[in-house]
């Protein structure tokens, strides 16, 4: 058989790009967000079935850390409730409002770091976030001559 004679398949050759980051990114924030929405009812059920009506959460870092300072509980009146977790524990009720954090200021506690508070308000199902970030400014003055 000559070179002439032989047959060759035609290989294609697909570029193999492997997804960005941000594609992973993206997948990953997006489960934390659907696991927030799926657990939050069950959490709000929990807590007013043990007489809170509204809880709220404050949250500091900086300098590439960050944490939960203080989860409260409070009833209808306004008044602190001195709420005994269940099935629930704090630690997946601080776990769900880190992962919402997360999803809306990814980093937050980064650098200058943030701070802020959620309230969520049992009776009408209302979650209001408050999110301060800091950052470090300066102003320049330069001069030449007198």
């Amino acid at each position: 058989m000559t070179d002439n004679e032989k047959t060759s398949a035609a290989v294609t050759v697909l570029p193999c790009t492997p997804p960005s980051f941000s594609v992973f990114l993206d997948r990953y924030f997006t489960e934390k967000l659907a696991n927030v929405r799926r657990l939050l009812p069950q959490a709000r059920a929990q807590l007013k079935f043990g007489g809170v009506a509204k809880v709220k959460i404050d949250y500091d870092g900086c300098g590439d850390s960050g944490q939960i300072e203080d989860v409260s509980f409070w009833d209808a009146n306004d008044q602190p409730v001195a709420f005994v977790l269940g099935e629930l524990t704090q630690a997946q009720l601080q776990e769900l409002f880190y992962d919402l954090l997360e999803t809306r200021h990814a980093g937050w506690e980064n650098n200058d770091g943030a701070f802020g508070d959620f309230q969520w308000d049992l009776e009408t199902d209302t979650l209001n976030h408050t999110h301060h970030s800091r950052y470090t400014d300066y102003e320049t003055s330069e001069y030449e001559g007198v």
